[in-house]
């Protein structure tokens, strides 16, 4: 035929059945060019934050490249350990694939050209699928829905993997439906079909490239689409097994490499498992997900209005108001006119769902309570801990986990290896997306009357999917007054902080701490990306539970054992103003200046003010005082009561070695005797036969330390006031206590 015809109805003129094959990438261009028509691909970005994580990291491998260096090992982050890239949350492999692009015009090029690639591969992916479901008006809607949908314009922040990933699974789907259709219909022999399995595994598989989330996304994807192909009678049992462990066996082999580096890295550098607590604030809130986009240029008000929780990830998983009731209309209509054929969405919609909303059950990023439930969450707290004692601690379960309403998540993260590494729950998201926008195109295709209501809903759901402009900051990001001070300054690193709460700092870790590295030259302490190094968290962990901490002796001695020269504190409240008039006290510190922030957008709105770290009154003692120390002097320091604690930080998986030079305060008529221990084991002990110097060297082998903070605990036999007039409790005095790692090669 040279026209198309419409139902049988006259011939439609040839240009505009042309119009019509190109109307929905015309319509996809429009939505695009919406979004980014503010953008300068080569001199801005979106925002700062994690573009300036992924941005560095790239930037990092270019130069290192150039300069014949280690290009996965970055020394000016998370120093002295260095940020190992394997564990870069992005995925290393992305770094080479952006490559080019950055030395074709920089870095911010390379981000938004990946960028505007995932969403054209995801309407691409998208059109295709619902293309087999219903007819191009419906098809289209659906594509648009899912390409644009709130979660997903979310992770323009800087979140290209998920992008990357997401577009992905519309033809993770059809790779998988290929395979199904052509292995059914082998009439001899399968193997040569079984090829087609290869397709489905190297999707899979770049998806875990760009993050190790799709493990299970992408795992859930598979399993749940070949459960309603297997439910519906369309395949045998034999075929799905083959097409799940065949998929699966193909995605791991290709994958082995990744994971097997980003598994040693990991290792290497002792990253902790994410806490149930963390985890738990990830998942979506329920009334989050039949809203609007919560940042909806029109519609955002209205959706804040009902939910009122944390407006990031967790809050954005918003599928929209009308798409939901539709998507609802549209499963009535799929399981009256052909439930075989919908049984892959009918599993995997309502599956994911749940999972994307966490591990308890919550509204307003709140979890919900119920008290009649306290034993049925203490035993899914046993189990977890039978199963998983390093992540479900001993005891009842704390709050909120006591009374909250327990989800599917809780007990596939008790029971299941590794499971809660899926830290944001939110993001299953993604696959319930493909369901609902697919169920809402199938109402479209079957609304015929009365006439044009089938436009006017289309309508509705692409006005309600409208993204927001998104909007421009520059790049590279104006350098900070501080920077530009800081750059001309000796050598030193950096540590930048600021008040999380009243009374405590944190160490700041995301993008502008590493991008602020490229404009003052010095290592920053801190470093970006989801898996910090032990010592970092530590050091993290430590300030953010310790109140005033430039009141007492522990924080500048252990700032100083990561090589702090500097201290930025970042003034984005009040409560940083109390603890710089703290650190301004401190005998330690010198206070340097405040700066201001520059004009116009900037990645540091706000003035940061610079403390230098002083070299130690005794370098002969390098380890943090917690408790029963007196004051330094210019000889040492005296251990004061009936036990004296010191903590020190193990960089790396090594032995150390402890130098003591002590000497007791001595009593007529008293032995003294000393009893040292490392992490509540014991290391040492020494009793004086008279009152002359004791000096040792004790090594600290590997299996007595941990990567990160190690406390040294001294016992003596007595602690006396010396003399009239000194009331101290005084034991030993310390000339020398240092703690250096053993020399490599030294035979011990």
């Amino acid at each position: 035929m040279s026209n198309r015809q419409i139902n049988g109805s006259t011939p439609f003129p040839r240009h505009l059945a042309t119009i019509g094959r190109f109307a929905p990438w015309l319509l996809f261009a429009v939505f695009l060019w919406w979004g980014w028509r503010e953008q300068n691909l080569a001199r801005s970005l979106p925002t700062y934050g994690d573009i300036l994580e992924l941005t560095w990291a790239l930037s990092w491998y270019d130069d290192a490249l150039r300069q014949g260096a280690n290009p996965l090992l970055a020394s000016m982050a998370f120093y002295p350990v260095g940020w190992n890239l394997k564990t870069y949350a992005t995925g290393f492999l992305f770094l080479p694939a952006l490559l080019p692009w950055h030395r074709l015009a920089g870095a911010a090029f390379a981000y938004n050209v990946g960028v505007l690639f995932t969403f054209v591969l995801s309407f691409g992916g998208m059109l295709v699928l619902a293309g087999r479901l219903m007819g191009r008006l419906a098809a289209t809607v659906g594509a648009l829905l899912f390409t644009f949908w709130a979660l997903r314009w979310f992770q323009t922040i800087g979140h290209l993997n998920f992008l990357f990933g997401s577009a992905c699974l519309p033809w993770l789907i059809l790779a998988l439906e290929r395979f199904l259709q052509r292995f059914s219909e082998a009439s001899q022999s399968s193997l040569r079909s079984l090829f087609w399995l290869v397709p489905v595994g190297l999707i899979w598989a770049a998806t875990m490239a760009g993050s190790l989330y799709f493990i299970w996304i992408g795992g859930l994807l598979v399993a749940g689409w070949i459960a309603g192909r297997r439910l519906s009678k369309e395949i045998s049992r034999q075929t799905a097994s083959i097409a799940l462990v065949g998929s699966a066996t193909v995605a791991l082999l290709v994958s082995m490499p990744i994971l097997w580096e980003y598994w040693r890295a990991s290792t290497a550098v002792g990253a902790s498992t994410p806490d149930l607590g963390e985890v738990n604030f990830w998942g979506a809130s329920l009334n989050s997900l039949p809203l609007p986009y919560v940042f909806h240029p029109w519609l955002g008000s209205f959706a804040t209005t009902i939910y009122r929780g944390i407006t990031y990830e967790q809050g954005a998983t918003n599928f929209g108001l009308i798409a939901v009731i539709t998507a609802i209309a549209g499963w009535r209509v799929a399981w009256r006119e052909g439930r075989r054929r919908w049984l892959p969405i009918f599993v995997l919609t309502p599956v994911a769902l749940v999972l994307c909303l966490g591990l308890t059950l919550k509204w307003d990023n709140v979890s919900l309570q119920w008290d009649v439930l306290r034993s049925v969450n203490a035993a899914l707290w046993q189990i977890g801990h039978l199963l998983k004692p390093d992540v479900f601690s001993a005891g009842p379960p704390p709050a909120p986990f006591d009374t909250a309403i327990p989800l599917p998540g809780l007990l596939l993260s008790a029971t299941v290896p590794l499971f809660e590494r899926a830290r944001v729950f939110a993001r299953y998201g993604f696959i319930a997306a493909l369901g609902i926008f697919l169920l809402a195109g199938l109402t479209i295709e079957r609304l015929r009357r009365p006439r044009g209501v089938r436009w006017l809903l289309a309508t509705a759901l692409l006005f309600e999917v409208i993204p927001p402009p998104l909007p421009r900051v520059p790049f590279p990001p104006p350098s900070h007054e501080a920077f530009t001070w800081l750059k001309s300054q000796p050598a030193g690193a950096v540590a930048d902080l600021l008040a999380a709460h009243p009374d405590t700092l944190v160490l700041i870790n995301r993008g502008e701490t590493v991008w602020a590295t490229r404009l003052h030259g010095k290592p920053a302490v801190g470093g970006a990306s989801s898996v910090w190094p032990a010592p970092t968290a530590f050091l993290n962990e430590w300030l953010a539970t310790h109140e005033h901490p430039f009141a007492g002796l522990t924080a500048v001695p252990l700032l100083r054992s990561y090589g702090a020269r500097y201290l930025l504190l970042h003034m984005t409240s009040d409560w940083e103003v109390a603890i710089l008039a703290e650190a301004k006290q401190n005998r330690e510190l010198r206070f340097a200046q405040c700066f201001e922030p520059p004009p116009g957008p900037t990645a540091w709105p706000y003035p940061i003010c610079v403390l230098e770290v002083l070299p130690p009154t005794n370098p002969a003692f390098n380890l943090a005082p917690l408790d029963g120390w007196s004051a330094q002097e210019d000889w040492g320091v005296w251990a004061v009561g009936p036990e004296s604690k010191v903590v020190f930080v193990a960089m790396a998986r090594r032995p150390y070695r402890l130098t003591v030079e002590a000497f007791p305060n001595c009593v007529p008529g008293k032995t003294q005797a000393m009893v040292i221990e490392i992490n509540a084991t014991r290391l040492a002990e020494y009793t004086w036969k008279n009152c002359d110097p004791w000096a040792a060297t004790l090594v600290i082998s590997t299996d007595l330390l941990r990567l990160g903070g190690n406390e040294l605990t001294f016992r003596p036999a007595y602690a006396l006031a010396p003399a009239a007039g000194d009331t101290r409790p005084l034991s030993v005095g310390f000339s020398r206590l240092q703690i250096e790692p053993e020399p490599t090669g030294s035979g011990r």
